[in-house]
């Protein structure tokens, strides 16, 4: 009997602890970054299928149809291509480089992550800058014409287009869409550090592990690191997210410039050939180059 006795007394107390037990909801930051994983982390093939289903739609749109120009939103000296296009790469690099240099703080590694953040943005910068600065430039001037009356005439493009009756052409790879292209497809691939923030909000506040079709290992922490990250956590959550969101709101610019390049802006293959490397240059960087060195012990501590 007073076996029975304690056992019912411990039964009773394990239910009590139990039911003491609060379930810690995730936070509005949470919720927020989640709800930005709907748009930037769908599959890469689905969003090379929307460039491809965008531009081949679209072109056909522009080769039918004689679509108006509303000049505040597609025109060439509008606000959108002055202001941000033209100086894409720079506001696509100061977002998420600053996205990334505020998640830092929530890793007890932090030194391995900055190596590889560094490597990162001088080689995508490297990228950018050789193709739409210098290579797709030489393209131009290489194959660029300037006639009068049907007879050729040696003038450059600034001289050529300034002058009446004379025609400039040129095949122009289209820098706007490997830009728009590329710095998408760059800030899906940054932003998935969103993923370990969730997983740590989970881990800090003993929730389940986050479902997610991407891959990622949630942190195995000591109880010391748990208390630091506690503290940092509820501190940065606002700043990390908030940085999350500038990513998921130039990204959604950047493909309303896709569109308005593909509809309005050069040839379909000139549009082709600027979508098709950016995409091969996003394979070879994420799914290859980063992949084979960052695997060096160097950038692993």
């Amino acid at each position: 009997m007073g076996n029975s006795d304690t056992t019912g007394t411990q039964i009773v107390d394990t239910q009590t602890e139990d039911q003491n037990k609060q379930v810690v909801l995730p936070s509005i930051w949470e919720n927020i970054a989640t709800w930005g994983t709907y748009y930037l982390h769908i599959t890469p093939a689905v969003k090379i299928g929307y460039y491809f289903f965008t531009l081949l739609m679209l072109s056909m749109v522009k080769e039918s149809f004689d679509v108006p120009h509303i000049e505040v939103l597609t025109g060439k000296h509008s606000v959108l291509n002055e202001v941000f296009v033209k100086k894409g790469w720079g506001i696509t690099l100061s977002v998420f480089v600053t996205y990334q240099l505020l998640s830092l703080s929530l890793h007890i590694k932090w030194k391995a992550n900055l190596k590889q953040l560094c490597v990162r943005a001088l080689i995508t910068t490297f990228f950018f800058f050789i193709w739409c600065v210098v290579i797709f430039q030489e393209i131009e001037k290489y194959m660029e014409t300037c006639t009068l009356n049907d007879m050729r005439v040696v003038l450059t493009k600034r001289e050529c287009l300034k002058l009446d009756g004379h025609v400039y052409d040129s095949y122009d790879i289209s820098g706007h869409s490997y830009l728009m292209t590329y710095c998408v497809l760059i800030m899906m691939e940054e932003s998935k550090e969103i993923l370990y923030f969730l997983c740590l909000g989970r881990v800090l506040n003993g929730a389940p592990p986050l479902n997610t079709f991407e891959k990622i290992s949630c942190p195995k922490l000591e109880e010391k690191e748990i208390k630091i990250l506690q503290s940092r956590f509820s501190i940065m959550s606002p700043l990390v997210v908030l940085s999350f969101v500038c990513v998921c709101l130039l990204c959604l610019l950047w493909d309303f410039m896709y569109i308005i390049t593909t509809i309005y802006y050069h040839t379909f293959s000139e549009k082709v050939i600027g979508t098709m490397l950016a995409l091969i240059m996003w394979y070879l960087l994420y799914r290859q180059l980063f992949v084979y060195i960052f695997k060096y012990k160097f950038f692993l501590s």
